[in-house]
């Protein structure tokens, strides 16, 4: 039987979601055969994929106002 990892979405409730699977894959040690997310969760779904908890983890607690919005194509 396969597992899948499903991540939904909703801004910092997948950050919550994010947390809950970093905890699942790295101290409970469980693998997923396929990955599955929906707005945000689909965002974190290549890192999870991929096993790279940690980055995951950094791009979710380093993110303030000045980080979105540092990208002005208009210059």
């Amino acid at each position: 039987m396969k597992k899948a990892l499903v991540i939904s979405g909703g801004g910092s409730k997948g950050a919550f979601a994010g947390g809950v699977a970093q905890y699942l894959m790295k101290e409970e040690k469980k693998e997923y055969d396929l990955f599955i997310g929906t707005s945000t969760g689909s965002l974190m779904v290549s890192h999870l994929a991929l096993g790279k908890l940690d980055a995951l983890k950094k791009l979710y607690t380093n993110v303030n106002q000045k980080t979105i919005f540092s990208n002005n194509p208009f210059k």
